[in-house]
């Protein structure tokens, strides 16, 4: 994890914000689940070598984190 997702705490305000489409409370909402979104749209590779090369799906990445969002604006805004 880096330091910057590190230092990214859920807090009721910052989700309170974000449902309500603060881009900084996006931002650090998406910061704080970046390495776990990493490892899910993470996969290996062979390469010409034979050595074992991880890669991360940057178009699956985003298709994660817009999933996010849309739950956070359209489900968690009924519980907010």
């Amino acid at each position: 994890m880096s330091a910057n997702a590190q230092s990214h705490e859920l807090t009721y305000d910052l989700i309170k914000r974000a449902v309500h489409g603060d881009q900084q409370a996006i931002k650090a909402y998406l910061l704080h689940y970046d390495s776990y979104i990493n490892s899910l749209v993470m996969y290996d590779e062979v390469g010409p070598d034979g050595q074992l090369h991880s890669y991360i799906d940057e178009d699956m990445k985003i298709q994660v984190q817009m999933k996010i969002v849309d739950a956070l604006q359209n489900k968690w805004r009924k519980l907010i």
